[in-house]
């Protein structure tokens, strides 16, 4: 196995800080992309809630609820003879219980939060202990799919739904589970994150590798796969260990203005929040909204003559400029944006006419919504 030094020596750092400084605060591979075999798991289980101060499942509305609840009595040796005497209880409840297991993997004896939610007719988790629940990967029921953790403890409720809460470190690991992103062939895949999905951002990525690695003599160890996949052929002397030569991958530092995304729109519409990456254009279009005219050459009320003239006149009407950019005849949307905010447009109007823009084929971007 070969050993990956440092970039910067202690003893050549400070002789180094004014040529280091761009690539220190410069984005990095692990920022960009997740690493194959590193994805998150779920694990799930059938859990009840106890404790409930009158605001539980009431088997007297669902009978099906007090099934599980007949099944914790009897192991703690209570059995009930019928359904018909949980009909009045009212003090747990039936929930579904949920831990997400790290990308990373976690070890026997970890433990994580866990989140449950009702699953019948209760009100409120508040003042609820979880009953000790087997958890395990969300597959139909079999006898060999044996529980990965115990989830118990008590319920704290987050938000301002009373019907789901989480158990702080309420669950605890029964067995490993490891992950391994190298395969037998001695490759492994870095996948994009999905704003930065794209041929560009890709290639960018797998020059930066073979160019970081070229230094050590060797060629087109990162391939581009597609639009969202290098593949990463391992040189053969770090495929049984990979941990050093993952951790000098993933740290080479990409630079920020390299990084071409398309050009995106993000609207949460509920939130009224508009985000607008900096390379948006616009086509010439003509809009009229609510008494204003807009153009992607000027913005202001909407009258046969154009824009109010006159000394006394309050100025109601702003030019976009398009000076720089990549067409004379196009305008960027951000500038259109500021324009109509000093109209003192609504946002919601705002995204109103966003939408009309993509309709037409004047946005030159995708829209995200949220």
């Amino acid at each position: 196995m070969r050993t990956f030094k440092p970039r910067l020596l202690p003893a050549l750092a400070g002789a180094l800080i004014a040529l280091g400084a761009k690539a220190a605060w410069g984005t990095t591979i692990q920022d960009l992309v997740r690493i194959k075999g590193h994805e998150q798991n779920i694990l799930t289980g059938l859990g009840i809630v106890i404790g409930l101060d009158g605001s539980g499942d009431s088997a007297k509305d669902s009978l099906v609820a007090a099934r599980p609840y007949a099944e914790l009595l009897k192991n703690l040796g209570n059995s009930v003879a019928s359904l018909d005497e949980l009909a009045r209880a009212d003090a747990y409840a039936i929930v579904a219980v949920t831990l997400e297991v790290p990308a990373t993997g976690v070890r026997e004896g970890d433990r994580l939060n866990v989140s449950v939610e009702t699953l019948f007719n209760a009100t409120s988790l508040a003042g609820g202990r979880l009953v000790a629940s087997p958890l395990r990967l969300p597959l139909p029921d079999s006898p060999d799919l044996l529980p990965m953790a115990l989830a118990s403890g008590p319920v704290m409720i987050e938000g301002l739904n009373p019907r789901s809460g989480i158990v702080r470190t309420g669950g605890q690991m029964l067995k490993d589970i490891r992950t391994s992103p190298v395969t037998g062939a001695g490759t492994m895949e870095l996948v994009l994150k999905h704003q930065y999905a794209g041929y560009p951002v890709a290639t960018t990525i797998a020059e930066a590798i073979n160019d970081e690695f070229a230094l050590d003599g060797f060629t087109r160890i990162a391939v581009v796969a597609d639009a969202k996949t290098i593949r990463i052929h391992l040189p053969p002397a770090d495929r049984a260990e990979p941990a050093n030569f993952i951790a000098a991958l993933i740290t080479i530092s990409i630079d920020p203005s390299l990084i071409q995304t398309e050009a995106r729109v993000v609207i949460n519409e509920k939130q009224g929040i508009i985000l607008v990456t900096g390379n948006v254009e616009i086509a010439p279009v003509g809009i009229t909204h609510k008494g204003l005219s807009i153009t992607s050459l000027t913005a202001g009320p909407a009258s046969p003559q154009g824009p109010a003239q006159g000394p006394n006149t309050p100025r109601r009407w702003m030019g976009l400029d398009t000076t720089g950019r990549r067409s004379r005849a196009s305008t960027r949307l951000l500038d259109l944006l500021g324009a109509l905010d000093q109209l003192m447009v609504p946002v919601q109007d705002q995204i109103a006419i966003i939408y009309e823009l993509q309709k037409t084929g004047a946005l030159h971007a995708e829209i995200v919504d949220r």
